[in-house]
């Protein structure tokens, strides 16, 4: 009895070891063949479901870079521990509850997004996402508990929002200095940011005089 329990026993280890040392890829195939809502592309992929590799992600055709994940199972979850391996400064989480198999039902936590961009009028502008929690149903932001800071020499104070979602597809959040006066707004939408600084939190006064408000587009 002890030699058939024993038996039992070591080959559900085999086949638990076998799923979690399947490579990635293999899943990955069996995913994208059945996934009809995002177009996922990449040009090297390695490892298995406990961690790996991505290199050249591209969803829905925008380059989102190259990433290394991490991934830990609990009774209630999957969450997988992700962050950029390129000149990029992106890290996170993304929790799969167990309550439900539809993959477009998942949690975004402690994601933290960091770029620095110039443009003709405003030079080294810091942007810092620093997201708490990010809940998705149907692949469109149903919550989210986070905000946005950013910064720049040519900046008087620096500027933080709160983010909130929009129409499901769209994050938002109007702008505010130290003073919590409303300075400009931000708007995520189709993989880009729309940013817009009130010339007032310029220290050129002569900008005031051209226009109301600087603005520039980010794709991500």
């Amino acid at each position: 009895m002890n030699k058939i329990l024993f038996s039992i026993i070591l080959i559900l280890g085999l086949v638990i070891s076998s799923i979690f040392l399947t490579p990635i890829s293999f899943i990955s195939s069996i995913f994208l063949k059945n996934n009809n809502d995002l177009k996922i592309e990449y040009s090297y992929l390695d490892g298995n479901i406990l961690s790996g590799t991505v290199l050249d992600l591209y969803v829905n055709n925008q380059a989102l870079g190259d990433y290394s994940y991490d991934t830990a199972f609990s009774t209630s979850n999957i969450k997988i521990k992700f962050f950029s391996t390129d000149d990029q400064d992106i890290s996170g989480n993304i929790i799969k509850s167990f309550d439900t198999l539809d993959p477009s039902i998942f949690t975004i936590s402690d994601l933290i997004v960091e770029e620095t961009i110039s443009f003709d009028l405003i030079q080294n502008v810091n942007l810092k996402f620093n997201i708490t929690e990010l809940k998705v149903n149907n692949f469109l932001c149903e919550s989210i508990n986070g905000s946005i800071f950013i910064t720049a020499n040519s900046i008087k104070d620096e500027l933080y929002g709160d983010l909130s979602c929009r129409d499901g597809d769209k994050i938002i959040t109007n702008l505010k200095n130290n003073k919590n006066k409303s300075l400009g707004s931000i708007q995520y939408h189709d993989l880009s940011i729309k940013v817009s600084i009130s010339t007032k939190a310029l220290p050129d006064r002569r900008l005031q005089l051209l226009s109301d408000e600087v603005s520039f587009t980010i794709d991500l």
